[in-house]
């Protein structure tokens, strides 16, 4: 024991060094990076600013000799500037982009240098820097070229190219460098050594105050904790004492209560018994207390063995009724009428448990109970209720935030990739300035749909066109359809009234709808979207998704609305499964119907809904 109470101490020592530690260098390594980068950036401007002016300078010298081709005199230039310090060459281009001075490099005066920075260098209107590796070692150059232009006119007479080395920039960088890490290694030390002598003084106390309170816990009350540190450890220390005091005092009332509540128990026992529904109830320790013969033959366990033992062990950490128990033990809030499943040798049963605190007669609580009853006959007859009501939440909770955002940023990422190409297209751009926004805006609504929904707030259903919400999903897909040649067969009524929905929810499903389609056509093929209105007693919309894609086979499609069911190595499979809530939600029906090779259909029948029934 006194081994684990001295690596207690330490362990917390130890963890209050690495933070300190850890915080000290983070903040010494931010810094370090910042001034770094800082000075990096100050030194690169200035060796730019440097080249731009003897650049700038060699020009101005060299217009008169430009302008009369005087090549001696451009040469001569060169050479004075190319002995200025870091200048490793000084090249000189005359009107026509010819070579009129190339120090060190004389059998190339009169040639046009081919080399794209020569190039860029020569067609460029104003002062241009490039980054180059020069010579057989790649030293790294910046190749600065300045125009030049007479006042009189605006034609281009040549080009100064200085190439200024950067390996004096470089040791400067990066002695910067060395010096910043050795102060920063000497902050971190003395950090170190700060965090280790406050860690000590934290932990000694608080190491004396977890020896007292062990032996307090094994029922040695005749402790004085005496700590003088002048900081909260030492009111810690007077709290404790008081409370050892106040135990002290109320241990003969807690035992006159033990005896008391001993005295019921054979009373309790002898109601629990003739009860028809299962009873159980733990102690704070979670050890079982009572167990009535309802119970027992419920739960398939000996009674006998099962008092007195854990409730985790007798029952397993993932048994539901543990969990129920323990949650309420941990919360203090009882559960009224929560329904579980239990499976035991193949068999499945189905309970409703309700859970309330135990106390006594103070009020202090004293355990949990649990009573519950068997009604596996009442869950056969609901289990179609109880599907319907895993898919509401799946869809709602689930598909909303994992599979629904990736529709719009798909498109999103569509217009992104075709910018830089269509940058210049008017047609494109206004596009561009519709979808995109329009799309982050969906991608907003869908978070706060997902926040609504756990209000059980009802959305109003609205007049709306479906051929127009159909239409702006085929829009919003027509890049990638016409990317891997999907051509769109359009056979909707243009006729068709406007009918109650909500127009968010069907444009996610019609994406779905068409972006399984789009992926069943990797190598082209139509989709046909036809729409009809079935005028009856009751009428309905008819909506048919008809691809030519690979199809799937009967497992597939009797699977495809199940949620997390895919068949695709990305995706989360919930896609279709949302789709049909939505339908669902608007009390239509989706039916499927496909085969391999010969691609798949989706059938939607939507009652068209009057306004006073959609207006909930």
């Amino acid at each position: 024991m006194d081994f684990k109470k001295s690596s207690r101490s330490i362990r917390l020592r130890t963890r209050l060094i690495l933070y300190s530690t850890l915080v000290i260098l983070l903040v010494m390594a931010l810094t370090i990076v910042l001034v770094e980068k800082r000075q990096s950036e100050t030194i690169q401007e200035e060796a730019q600013k440097r080249g731009v002016t003897m650049a700038r300078h060699l020009a101005a010298v060299s217009t008169n000799a430009l302008l009369t081709y005087n090549y001696v005199v451009l040469k001569q230039s060169a050479e004075r500037v190319v002995l200025e310090e870091d200048v490793l060459y000084v090249i000189i281009h005359d009107k026509e982009d010819k070579v009129a001075a190339y120090t060190q490099h004389d059998e190339k005066q009169g040639m046009i240098l081919a080399d794209d920075v020569s190039q860029k260098a020569t067609r460029a209107e104003d002062p241009l820097i490039q980054p180059v590796l020069y010579g057989e070692k790649d030293v790294r150059v910046l190749d600065i070229s300045i125009p030049v232009y007479i006042k009189e006119s605006q034609e281009k007479w040549g080009t100064i190219r200085i190439g200024l080395s950067l390996e004096g920039m470089s040791s400067q960088i990066l002695k910067t460098r060395l010096n910043l890490l050795l102060l920063g290694g000497l902050a971190i030390v003395l950090g170190i050594l700060g965090s280790i002598f406050f860690a000590r003084r934290i932990t000694r106390p608080i190491s004396r105050l977890v020896e007292t309170t062990i032996a307090a816990a094994k029922g040695d009350l005749e402790q004085i904790i005496d700590i003088q540190t002048g900081d909260e450890i030492e009111e810690l220390g007077e709290n404790f004492n008081h409370m050892i005091e106040q135990i002290r005092l109320h241990r003969k009332e807690l035992e006159d209560h033990l005896r008391q509540i001993t005295s019921l128990k054979a009373y309790n026992d002898h109601i629990l018994s003739s009860m028809t529904n299962g009873l159980i109830t733990i102690n704070m320790d979670g050890k079982i207390v009572t167990l009535n013969e309802m119970a027992e033959r419920i739960l398939k366990k000996d009674r006998e063995k099962m008092e007195g033992s854990f409730l985790e062990k007798s029952l397993g950490e993932s048994h539901p009724l543990f969990l129920l128990l323990n949650g309420t033990l941990s919360s203090g809030k009882g559960i009224f009428h929560s329904e579980i499943e239990l499976k035991e040798n193949g068999e499945v049963l189905y309970l409703t448990v309700s859970t309330s605190p135990l106390t006594d007669g103070e009020g202090k609580k004293i355990g949990v109970l649990a009573v519950f009853e068997d009604i596996t006959g009442l869950k056969a007859l609901e289990e179609k209720l109880r599907q319907a009501d895993r898919l509401a939440a799946l869809g709602t909770l689930s598909a909303g935030l994992a599979h629904e955002v990736k529709n719009p940023l798909s498109a999103i990422k569509t217009f992104v990739q075709l910018l830089p190409k269509k940058l210049e297209n008017p047609s494109f751009m206004e596009k561009f300035n519709i979808t995109v926004p329009r799309e982050i805006d969906r991608i907003n609504h869908l978070v706060e749909d997902l926040l609504e929904l756990t209000r059980r707030r009802v959305r109003p259903f609205a007049a709306l066109d479906v051929n127009a919400l159909i239409l702006q999903v085929v829009d919003l897909h027509g890049e990638e359809m016409k990317k891997k040649q999907i051509f769109f067969d359009d056979h909707l009524d243009k006729t068709l009234p406007q009918i109650q929905g909500d127009a968010e929810m069907l444009y996610r499903a019609f994406s779905n709808l068409v972006i399984n389609a789009i992926q069943a056509m990797p190598n082209g093929g139509s989709l046909r979207i036809s729409s009809v209105l079935r005028d009856s007693e009751y009428p309905e919309l008819r909506i048919t998704f008809s691809d030519t894609g690979m199809g799937m086979d009967a497992e597939t499609a009797k699977n495809i609305f199940n949620p997390f069911f895919t068949t695709k190595d990305k995706g989360v499979g919930l896609g279709m499964a949302l789709t049909r809530k939505i339908i669902e939600d608007h009390q239509g029906t989706i039916e499927v119907t496909s085969e391999k090779e010969k691609g798949t259909i989706f059938i939607l029948r939507i009652p068209v809904i009057k306004i006073s029934n959609c207006q909930q």
